[in-house]
Formats: structure tokens, C-alpha cells, sequence
């Protein structure tokens, strides 16, 4: 009986932590903050106890990585989010000193310091695995996106070019007898 007890505590103990990760990384979508990180940590959670939130979590994370190699691909997207994540961390600082501020205190700014730090090691990952790739002569992970995503495009392209022959009326000039 205990085990079961245990089970029900363990899982409602991750759905609550699961779904308030969640609920802070789909603010962080729209307010400073890796967003999509936190996303697919609140999914990576609640996936320990729900089959649906892996195959999130799998699109959350694959999105995350994705936007980080956008990033590094492109030097002046890399030094813009490293300002960023340093202009964060600056903020948080002064956000925890500054009594002044609203919301000010340890919790806020600590908050802040740890979404800047978090930006700052997402990038400089991506940029290790980019270097990385270069220094044994294969794509870098922004490049293997671009590939995927012009292949993607020819696809879809192709599907309308196939369905719109396809769908021409009987008698129109498209049409075969």
C-alpha cells in the first residue's frame, strides 16, 4: 500500500513542478528569458511521469537547439545574445542590490542572473559544437538546419506543384479525357 502511496505523491509532486516549469518557460516566450529552454525542461519533467510530454519534450528541445545554432551560425546573432545574456546578468545584479526597483530582492534578481547565465551557456555550446564541426571538416549544426529546412521547402513545393495538376476539373484546360 505504501508503494502506491509513494507512486501518487511522486507523481502529483512532478505534475505540480512539471506544469509550474512549464507555466514560467511559456512567460519567458514572450519576456526575457530562454523561453524554449525552460519549455523543454517543464516537458523533460512532467515526460518522468506522461508519454504524451516526451514527444513535447523531443519538439521543445529540438526547437531549442535549432535557435541556438541559428544563433551561432551567424556572428552578429552571436554577439548580440551574448550582450544579451551579459546585459541579464548585469540586470539581475542590480535588480538583487537595488531596493529601489520593483519586485527588487534576492529571488527576482536571482531569477534574472540564472535566465542570463543559462542564454550565455546555450550559446557558447552552440558555438563549441559549431567550431567543433568546422575543425573536422563537417557541417555546422546551422548549416545542417539550412539544408533541412530548404529540403523541406523543395518537398513542399513539389507536393503543391503534384496536387495542383491533380486537382484540375473535368473540361478545363488542365483536365485529360
Amino acid at each position: 500500500m505504501f508503494s502506491g502511496s509513494a507512486r501518487l505523491l511522486r507523481r502529483i509532486a512532478v505534475t505540480v513542478l512539471g506544469v509550474a516549469v512549464l507555466g514560467v518557460g511559456i512567460a519567458m516566450l514572450v519576456l526575457p528569458g530562454p523561453g524554449f529552454l525552460v519549455v523543454a525542461l517543464g516537458f523533460f519533467i512532467l515526460s518522468l511521469e506522461y508519454e504524451w510530454a516526451r514527444s513535447r519534450f523531443e519538439q521543445a528541445r529540438t526547437k531549442a537547439a535549432d535557435l541556438a545554432d541559428q544563433a551561432a551560425g551567424r556572428p552578429l546573432y552571436s554577439v548580440f545574445t551574448i550582450l544579451f545574456g551579459l546585459g541579464m546578468v548585469a540586470a539581475g545584479l542590480w535588480w538583487a542590490l537595488d531596493d529601489g526597483l520593483p519586485a527588487s530582492g534576492p529571488w527576482t534578481g536571482g531569477s534574472i542572473i540564472f535566465s542570463g547565465l543559462v542564454v550565455l551557456a546555450t550559446m557558447v555550446v552552440s558555438l563549441w559544437q559549431a567550431h567543433q564541426a568546422r575543425e573536422h571538416g563537417q557541417p555546422t549544426p546551422a548549416e545542417l538546419l539550412e539544408r533541412r529546412e530548404h529540403t523541406g521547402q523543395q518537398e513542399q513545393d513539389g507536393h503543391q506543384e503534384r496536387a495542383g495538376g491533380a486537382a484540375t476539373a473535368p473540361g478545363s484546360p488542365g483536365s485529360h479525357p
